[in-house]
């Protein structure tokens, strides 16, 4: 009889740690590697870029970055040359919270035009 009460208890107990087991690993379902989308997964950053200026402006944060002296800078005001018009900005998604990483991509995507033809803004993939 007490073996059979021990066999029980063991049995429990390794059954009770396999169900354990199996619920951590569905919650730590393995990311991909920060270099890489994933699919389904919204940018965490929401920008406007100016292409005229060369400044981005994170749209949640309240942030302008632009570059003064050969140096990105960040700042809750605008810069003193910061004109445009209401609609002279491309909106962009990233996943970081430093935009002027890819600064040079989207100065070749997005060179700058007249305000006319930055009427209707792109809402670009990247």
């Amino acid at each position: 009889m007490k073996k059979l009460i021990l066999i029980t208890t063991i049995s429990l107990i390794l059954f009770s740690c396999i169900s354990v087991v199996e619920v951590q690993e569905t919650k730590n379902k393995p990311s991909p590697p920060p270099h890489a989308p994933a699919h389904g997964v919204r940018a965490k950053y929401q920008y406007r870029y100016y292409p005229s200026l060369g400044i981005y402006y994170d749209i949640n944060r309240g942030i302008y970055f632009y570059i003064e002296s050969g140096v990105w800078k960040s700042s809750q005001n605008p810069p003193i040359n910061f004109k445009v018009g209401v609609q002279d900005f491309i909106v962009i998604d990233l996943d970081t919270d430093k935009p002027y990483k890819y600064y040079n991509q989207h100065k070749k995507q997005y060179p700058p035009q007249s305000n006319s033809q930055h009427n209707n803004p792109k809402k670009p993939k990247k």
